[in-house]
């Protein structure tokens, strides 16, 4: 019997090991998504910051009828939406996520402190077995894994808009490089 008891124990700490290890890994790859989105949009913004000026000195030259000049309202056109885009699905990554499966985790606490007070808190988790430690945490990890497919699914389309915004950009530039030479 006491051996049985020492597998049990074991195989308890291995679940907890693994289930702390992927609950610290999926926390990571949401930070870093976060992280990504806002280094791209803050990068963005320099770009066109720093290239704004020199791009209406030339724009100014543009006649607007002209193919030229109508290529480059296309494109700017293509330019702005994409842009825009990158800060839509940038603000939809980084916005907070939920996941609701129904389980009232000793985790994060969805009640006030007048609804659930401290003590009662400290109770039950005094309470709690190694079973319900294993149950909290794999709850945890399945809310986030289910946040961090979310983030993935905008993150996407922030990387797509990103890289047509840097297409276009660059198909503009060339264009503003040729109509000055």
């Amino acid at each position: 019997m006491q051996n049985d008891n020492t597998n049990l124990k074991g195989t308890i700490e291995i679940k907890q090991a693994f289930l702390s290890s992927a609950i610290s890994d999926i926390s990571s790859y949401i930070q870093l998504s976060d992280t990504k989105v806002s280094i791209i949009m803050a990068a963005l913004v320099a770009v066109v910051a720093s290239c704004y000026e020199p791009i209406i000195c030339v724009l100014v030259n543009i006649k607007p009828c002209s193919w030229l000049g109508v290529t480059l309202i296309i494109l700017g056109l293509v330019f702005f939406m994409s842009f825009v885009a990158v800060f839509v699905f940038g603000m939809l990554t980084i916005r907070g996520h939920s996941s609701n499966i129904r389980y009232k985790s000793k985790w994060y606490l969805h009640q006030s402190k007048k609804e659930y007070s401290f003590d009662a808190y400290k109770e039950d988790v005094i309470l709690m077995t190694d079973e319900d430690v294993i149950e909290n945490m794999t709850a945890e990890l399945y809310k986030l894994n289910d946040i961090n497919r979310q983030k993935l699914k905008t993150n996407r389309w922030v990387m797509r808009s990103f890289s047509l915004t840097l297409i276009v950009g660059g198909l503009i530039c060339v264009l503003l490089v040729a109509s000055v030479l």
